[in-house]
């Protein structure tokens, strides 16, 4: 059995999580497997630490001609020919990007991605994309080409999960696509994963400590501060809550969830540089070690989509101060609508943060049983690997 994973990064930790959480079920259910991570990293990133191979891919580099398929740029530690081989001998691709299609990158970068799953059709390898987000689906100018090459090339996974309605609808309703279902986020639905699962030698988990529960974990996102222009509002609005947070006898630890975060823990830090009671850390958190860190928290205050779901997993409620609609359809999925904001709109108004953080320190018990109980509901009922297991029986895959 060889299987090529696609969509996946090291520099942030969702993608982190996707990555490990495909190859620890892939591992439950093909031990003897050949797992490969292709990645668009210029030097290689798994130092033979990992139960895992990794080949140099890059979806904008994928040219395919009436007469081949190839890779026009590649790295010096990976041939081309070596990634052509493994893409070849796959039994299946699968996809764990977390959202790569949608107006929102642009006729470009959309079309790159649309291109990679071209690129593995004329391989004729089976595909199938992983719980992520779509959408939007306004391209302008590029409109008619685009709505063209989505409804053309999408039709080639055996299977696609949409994370969110909001891309779900049009992907069924706008380009009549019947392979697509509705699914949750699959580090939120999987098992949980030990580092046994892909370390040949795991490490030993070390995180800071906090001192005690009166400390409250804030874990900004640089695209929120970055988005539509609005860097000093957003700026104003965490100062504002962290104030907030000191004047209710808190502990702020700033930390973060992706490699750039690190910017805006900075920034809050310095506006607050002599005061001890706001701590930076500036660990690059692995995944497992931001699971560790959650733990210790009542509850967060989180900027990133996979840094709440890490936390959900974990059984600690969230604030969540996202700008997208997955922000909002994970905290309805998990029944915590009353605690999602907008923090990169014009007309955000602290004092609703304010008092739906009041509202987190009075009901932290039943949160934590809607979420445990939610949880446990959303496990039973994931179908992602199945439809792996689905593929690989249908076409033949040499592990049983």
């Amino acid at each position: 059995m060889q299987i090529v994973i696609v969509g996946a990064n090291f520099g942030n930790k969702g993608a982190q999580s996707m990555l490990f959480t495909t190859v620890a079920a892939l591992r439950r259910k093909y031990p003897d497997a050949k797992i490969f991570f292709a990645h668009a990293n210029k030097s290689p990133c798994l130092n033979d630490a990992f139960t895992f191979d990794e080949i140099y891919f890059n979806k904008y580099h994928c040219e395919i001609t009436a007469t081949q398929v190839k890779l026009t740029t590649v790295a010096p530690w990976c041939p081309a020919e070596k990634t052509i081989r493994a893409f070849k001998a796959a039994d299946l691709i699968v996809d764990v990007s977390g959202f790569a299609l949608g107006s929102k990158w642009g006729a470009n970068a959309s079309f790159a991605y649309l291109n990679m799953i071209n690129f593995v059709r004329a391989l004729n390898v089976p595909m199938i994309l992983m719980p992520q987000s779509f959408g939007g689906f306004e391209f302008g100018d590029a409109q008619k080409f685009m709505d063209a090459q989505i409804a053309d090339v999408m039709t080639y996974p055996e299977k696609i999960f949409a994370r969110e309605v909001d891309g779900y609808v049009p992907l069924r309703e706008r380009y009549g696509l019947r392979n697509v279902s509705l699914h949750p986020d699959i580090v939120l639905s999987s098992e949980t994963v030990k580092p046994a699962d892909i370390y040949k030698d795991p490490p030993k988990i070390t995180v800071p400590k906090v001192l005690d529960a009166s400390c409250v974990g804030v874990v900004p996102n640089l695209r929120s501060f970055d988005r539509g222009g609005n860097t000093w509002q957003v700026l104003q609005t965490f100062y504002e809550l962290i104030n907030f947070l000191l004047k209710s006898g808190k502990i702020v630890y700033l930390f973060r969830h992706s490699v750039e975060d690190i910017r805006p823990c900075t920034w809050l830090k310095l506006l607050f540089a002599d005061d001890g009671r706001v701590v930076l850390w500036q660990n690059d958190f692995s995944c497992f070690e931001y699971d560790e860190v959650c733990k210790q928290f009542d509850f967060l205050i989180v900027g990133r989509f996979h840094g709440v779901v890490h936390a959900y997993r974990n059984n600690v409620p969230c604030v969540l101060l996202g700008w997208a609609v997955k922000y909002r359809e994970l905290a309805q999925l998990m029944y915590q609508t009353r605690y999602v904001f907008d923090v990169a709109a014009p007309e955000v108004d602290t004092r609703e943060i304010f008092a739906a953080i009041d509202d987190m320190s009075n009901n932290l018990a039943s949160n934590k049983k809607i979420l445990r109980e939610r949880l446990a509901q959303i496990q039973r009922g994931s179908s992602c690997f199945s439809a792996v297991e689905d593929i690989l029986n249908a076409s033949g895959g040499r592990a049983q």
